[in-house]
């Protein structure tokens, strides 16, 4: 299993590296949790399980009737390019220290804050039918998936479920987490993702049933100290906002069972190299000057460029879960 980039910022030595990481790290808390494996090529293969192999019972002194291997089949992932060129005007590295905000720095925290708001919606949501220059998130791969894996939170030709309509509902919305965290993996779940109003209200139903117990809800912290939910002892994730600062990733504008607008989701996902995904790339996040301190030829100004190879890759087809058909929680009685 790879590392984390929280993980790779803890080791890396380079300044400018660093710094890019970190202020990566601070919107997009997917890499927090999500490990990356370095491949070799732009396509690489994963293996995933069909059939298993047949196994018996057998007399003493007697052969094993049957010797049936299991067949697996090819999944082709790819990393893609990601990433931006910052350019500045020359005179900024004359004046940045008589302004309260270095000018540099501002154009260079806007494009982190892009790049992660971008991964964070590719996670989610990249479908190669809408954009083939990106990886295929979540929301796709769990559609593949054996049809458990999806779970609604209220039958499929019904409203979506409120959590807080009574203890009833509140009840079954706890048992249906529950059940995506047994069949993610057999309960190896390393992360759940969510919007914010999914992350608060996890929080809110178990307060209104008085819950109690079974480890369901706990705090740990991330590189910066701030406190993250847990569920289960997995971290619990809002994916948050779009490149547009307004839109969530994960909106609660889902069509519900009954063909309403009005339902969200929540993904249960283990890092998993037999059963689930992990981030690959063909090496860590580059940073650089592509002009080695020169100017662009056609204007007076400098360039980094930030460059990076990556994707997802999955493994196995019990590894993610959808939980879906429950309100938004901006609707919750």
């Amino acid at each position: 299993m790879g590392i984390t980039v929280a993980q790779l910022a803890k080791l890396e030595t380079n300044p400018l590296r660093k710094g890019v990481i970190m202020n990566l790290l601070r919107k997009a808390k997917i890499m927090e949790v999500l490990p990356f494996t370095n491949v070799n090529a732009l396509k690489s293969i994963a293996l995933r399980w069909r059939t298993l192999p047949t196994v018996d019972f057998r007399q003493l002194n007697a052969g094993y009737t049957s010797n049936e291997t299991g067949d697996t089949e090819q999944v082709w992932e790819s990393v893609y390019g990601f990433g931006g060129d910052i350019t500045f005007d020359r005179v900024l590295d004359k004046i940045a220290g008589s302004m309260i905000t270095d000018p540099k720095q501002l154009q260079m925290d806007m494009k982190l804050a892009a790049m992660a708001f971008h991964f964070n919606d590719y996670f989610i949501n990249g479908d190669h039918a809408n954009e083939p220059d990106g990886f295929e998130g979540l929301k796709k791969r769990v559609a593949g998936m054996p049809t458990r894996q999806t779970i609604g939170f209220a039958a499929a030709n019904a409203a979506a479920a409120d959590p807080t309509a009574s203890a009833a509902a509140a009840r079954s919305f706890l048992d249906n987490l529950e059940k995506m965290n047994t069949y993610t993996n057999g309960g190896q779940v390393n992360a759940y993702f969510c919007n914010e109003g999914m992350l608060w209200g996890v929080g809110r139903v178990v307060r209104y049933i008085q819950a109690s117990g079974g480890n369901l809800l706990s705090t740990t912290t991330d590189s910066f100290g701030r406190t993250i939910p847990t569920l289960w002892n997995a971290p619990l994730v809002d994916v948050g906002l779009k490149k547009d600062q307004s839109t969530e990733i994960i909106t609660e504008t889902e069509v519900a069972g009954d063909a309403g607008q009005d339902a969200t989701s929540i993904y249960g996902v283990s890092f998993n190299e037999e059963q689930g995904v992990t981030g690959i790339q063909l090496a860590p996040m580059e940073v650089y000057d592509p002009l080695a301190g020169g100017e662009l030829s056609t204007q007076p100004s400098k360039m980094t460029r930030i460059d990076w190879w990556l994707g997802l890759a999955g493994f196995g087809s019990y590894g993610i879960t959808r939980g879906w058909n429950v309100e938004g929680a901006a609707n919750w009685t």
